[in-house]
């Protein structure tokens, strides 16, 4: 239940976030930090690549939330 809670809060923030327009600049940092995501897991599927991210993500969290 709590990881479900969780994934649905990294959800909503991250549907928030794409509310805003991105400036040519953000644009090209996305672009770059794709390609180097690219190069350096160059045979994952969009499944695979998913829950690499989400797992990245969780543990994002997990250490923000130790750290306090």
């Amino acid at each position: 239940m709590r990881r479900f809670i969780l994934l649905l809060a990294l959800a909503v923030l991250a549907l928030a976030g794409a509310c805003r327009e991105e400036g040519a600049v953000a644009k090209a940092g996305k672009k770059i930090d794709e390609a180097i995501d690219d190069l350096a897991h160059p045979n994952e599927g969009p499944v695979e690549k998913l829950g690499r991210k989400t797992d990245e993500a969780l543990e994002d969290v997990k250490e923000t939330l130790e750290g306090d």
